[in-house]
C-alpha cells in the first residue's frame, strides 16, 4: 500500500512548476540576440521592408520558431484551447474570435484583424499593439524571425485570403 498523505501536495508542486515552464516557453529571452542561423548583419541592420522578409520567409524556421508558442496554442482545425486560444483559421478573422477561449475585453475589443501585417507588430510587442492583452508574451525582434513564423502560421493555421486587412487601433 503507498502514502497518499502527500499526494495533494506533490501534485501541487508539479501542476506549479508546469505552468511555470509553459508560460516561460513564452518568452523570447534575449530577444535581441539573433536567432541560429541568422546572419549577424540581420539582427543589426535597420528594419528591412516586411514584404520581402515574408515573400523570402522560410516556414521550416518558422516552425522552430513556434516551438515557443505550442505550449500555449495548437494550430489542428478542432484543435483544443490551451493558455492561449486554437490559432486554426486565424488570418482574416477579428482578434478574439475563437470560441470557448476567454479573452482579455482589451483585445476583443481591438478592432484587430489577423493579417500578416497585425501579426508582425503583435509577435514583435503584444502589449505595444494591444494595451491590457494578457498574453504573457515579451515578443520576437528580429523581423526575419516573425517573417518566418508568420510565413510557418499561414501554412498550417491559414484562413481567409481577406487576411490582409489590417486594423491597427489608435494608441
Amino acid at each position: 500500500m503507498h502514502n497518499t498523505s502527500n499526494l495533494p501536495a506533490k501534485l501541487l508542486a508539479f501542476v506549479t512548476v508546469s505552468v511555470a515552464l509553459s508560460l516561460s516557453a513564452c518568452a523570447d529571452g534575449d530577444s535581441s540576440a539573433p536567432s541560429p542561423g541568422a546572419a549577424t548583419t540581420e539582427a543589426t541592420a535597420a528594419p528591412a521592408d516586411f514584404n520581402e522578409l515574408l515573400a523570402t520567409a522560410d516556414p521550416a524556421k518558422g516552425k522552430v520558431q513556434f516551438l515557443q508558442c505550442r505550449a500555449c496554442h495548437s494550430l489542428e482545425a478542432a484543435g483544443p484551447n490551451k493558455v492561449g486560444p486554437n490559432l486554426h483559421g486565424l488570418f482574416g478573422k477579428k482578434a478574439g474570435f475563437a470560441p470557448g477561449f476567454n479573452y482579455s475585453d482589451a483585445l476583443k475589443n481591438s478592432g484587430v484583424v489577423w493579417s500578416a501585417e497585425t501579426l508582425d507588430h503583435w509577435f514583435e510587442r503584444p502589449s505595444e499593439l494591444i494595451p491590457g492583452n494578457h498574453m504573457v508574451f515579451v515578443g520576437i525582434r528580429n523581423p526575419g524571425d516573425r517573417a518566418n513564423l508568420i510565413a510557418y502560421l499561414k501554412q498550417e493555421a491559414g484562413g481567409s485570403s481577406a487576411g490582409n486587412a489590417t486594423t491597427v487601433p489608435a494608441n
